[in-house]
């Protein structure tokens, strides 16, 4: 069993992450961490867990390290989940902010590294990589999420952390229907997909052989 009692879970990243937390009462949002936090507490009543949500919308990789200290470090968490990589991917194609410099591949490795090097200091952490329901390969958004994903990938290897690939969870759901089933945009995961990234990290720190 991958969580002990008394852990205090920080769930870091972006939208996927943040699920409008801001607009519920406990500040754990609408997405996959209240499914996660939910069922640890409805299945493992005999573990005491503190889950937290610090997803920011809008954020990429350069974001987050950069209020590390701030929205992760402070909580002092035993846990750490980082899912973050859909809005260094995503500004290349929207332009959504033409000002603000995007983040190249090579900046996406550094700035997961020095997450890395920072999450040196707790017990237990975790990279879920980004992803994009679309389920034609060839599209270029989903190309280039699939090289940012291997970057993490590459980088987790060197630190010796384990990644969950979130990918491979909504290709197997592609197999029966499009990911715009689950969202227009293909990247903000709503209720099924939330569901699908709950299950997955679930899965990986329940089952015996997992995550540990």
């Amino acid at each position: 069993m991958f969580f002990q009692d008394g852990d205090v879970i920080v769930f870091a990243g972006d939208s996927i992450t943040d699920a409008d937390k801001n607009t519920t009462w406990d500040g754990i949002g609408n997405g996959y961490v209240r499914l996660v936090r939910d069922a640890l507490a409805a299945f493992y009543p005999e573990i005491g867990c503190r889950v937290l949500n610090a997803g920011v919308s809008g954020d990429n990789s350069r974001d987050l390290l950069a209020r590390w200290e701030k929205d992760v470090d402070e909580k002092q968490p035993s846990v750490v989940f980082c899912l973050v990589g859909a809005n260094d991917v995503w500004r290349h194609f929207d332009r959504l902010d033409p000002e603000k410099p995007l983040v190249t591949e090579e900046e996406y490795e550094r700035n997961l590294t020095q997450i890395c090097k920072k999450a040196e200091r707790y017990e237990r952490f975790v990279f879920i990589s980004p992803y994009f329901m679309e389920r034609n390969r060839s599209d270029e958004m989903r190309l280039l999420t699939e090289r940012y994903a291997a970057i993490m990938h590459k980088v987790a290897q060197k630190f010796g952390l384990p990644v969950l690939d979130a990918q491979k969870e909504f290709d197997a759901y592609m197999e029966h229907r499009s990911g715009m089933s689950i969202s227009w945009d293909r990247v903000h995961p709503g209720a099924i997909g939330s569901m699908l990234l709950a299950r997955m990290i679930l899965n990986a720190c329940t089952r015996e052989g997992g995550l540990r």
